[in-house]
């Protein structure tokens, strides 16, 4: 299997997606496609099989945010102007359960890495944020990711991974 990650299109067929969570199918089926183009609030790219090129396997959606510095490990905000950091949020990373277990998830966030360079180096942010399910922290964890005290106890545990990480590892 071919796969190749691009922007959501229109036609896509996302009827079938199930991830296993029904607010991230959801927002697939209902809303991304409203999002990116009626709204422009974040724009989401889905996994597609190049023998099925409309048939999507997984997806996230990137957005704009900032968070305010004090919510930050120390170590990340050093020498920085003292307001709020611009950042790229990760907002959605689904894999549809029938491909789940082949790297697909990987796919995904190394392509949503390197959007945010590519975005930052146009317009300038510090970094990621996520908002991950708590069953799901370690595995943002793997790539960098650190928890962002400020996160309330209930709900997703909000995560941060600075660019200068991502650039780092990819030798940018």
């Amino acid at each position: 299997m071919a796969v190749a990650i691009r922007q959501l299109e229109e036609q896509d067929q996302v009827a079938d997606f199930d991830c296993g969570d029904a607010p991230l199918n959801n927002y697939l089926q209902r809303h991304a496609w409203t999002n990116q183009r009626k709204s422009s609030i974040g724009v989401s790219y889905v996994a597609v099989d190049d023998a099925a090129p409309h048939s999507v396997l997984g997806y996230f959606t990137l957005a704009m945010a900032s968070v305010p510095r004090d919510a930050f490990p120390k170590k990340h905000i050093r020498g920085l102007p003292p307001y709020d950091l611009p950042l790229i949020l990760l907002a959605r990373l689904a894999v549809d359960r029938r491909f789940a277990g082949r790297g697909l998830g990987h796919a995904l966030i190394a392509e949503a890495f390197r959007i945010s360079v590519r975005v930052a180096d146009e317009v300038g942010c510090r970094g990621i944020i996520a908002d991950a399910y708590r069953d799901r922290v370690e595995w943002y964890a793997r790539y960098g990711f650190v928890p962002i005290a400020s996160t309330p106890e209930a709900g997703p545990q909000r995560m941060f991974l600075d660019l200068r990480t991502v650039r780092a590892a990819s030798g940018r």
